[in-house]
């Protein structure tokens, strides 16, 4: 039965009809979590050939992740792109990320892009981080902090980008991960760990050796 619920879903051509509405693009962003997994068995006819009962058990054995993994290709397709939700409460006012279940968002891609570079200033301590441990751990031929900053991390959207989708960021032998519920940021060097980040530390320590040089 669990087979016959992701078949059906993978099969529907229309994200419309998946989430009953009636234009998706006039969303700037959509939420998808298991609260509406039953409603959307129905959307897509499901109660045809199966009773509540059985698509309710067949959803007991069906994970979270196999559901959203295949409305994120079809999300893709219509080019929304998934976000965390504890990125996107940061960014959208109103949105309170869910810590009892997993949710997954997606954005409109132009929306997305507006996104970013309002995440871009609201996680440049993210970027002032990855300067520090550069420059004082990496062994690099910059003469200061805020060359190693200027040069490499000012405004890099595609550095933040890839924590995001990712969770980590790896330069050279360093790797910076970030822990999404604490926002933390822990950097490691050449698979070792040496120290965790928050934005209020790394904001005092940046600006601390800035004015140093």
């Amino acid at each position: 039965m669990k087979d016959k619920i992701l078949s059906t879903l993978t099969q529907e051509e229309t994200l419309e009809k998946i989430l009953d509405m009636d234009r998706l693009e006039d969303h700037e962003w959509v939420w998808i979590n298991r609260d509406i997994f039953l409603n959307i068995c129905y959307n897509i006819g499901l109660d045809v050939e199966m009773t509540e009962t059985e698509i309710e058990d067949a959803l007991r054995q069906t994970e979270d992740y196999e559901i959203i993994e295949i409305l994120t290709e079809a999300f893709r397709k219509r080019e929304y792109i998934p976000i965390d939700q504890f990125q996107f409460s940061r960014l959208e006012t109103g949105y309170k990320p869910t810590t009892d279940i997993e949710t997954a968002i997606f954005v409109k891609e132009n929306y997305y892009r507006k996104l970013f570079i309002r995440l871009s200033k609201a996680f440049d301590w993210m970027l002032k981080a990855m300067a520090l441990d550069t420059y004082f751990r990496m062994g690099l031929d910059y003469k200061s902090l805020k060359e190693v900053y200027e040069d490499l991390y000012e405004g890099n959207i595609r550095i933040l980008e890839d924590v995001f989708r990712k969770g980590e960021h790896t330069y050279l032998a360093g790797t910076w991960k970030h822990e999404r519920k604490t926002d933390e940021l822990y950097f490691y060097k050449s698979g070792e760990f040496f120290c965790s980040w928050a934005e209020g530390a790394v904001n005092s320590k940046f600006e601390e050796h800035i004015h140093r040089e």
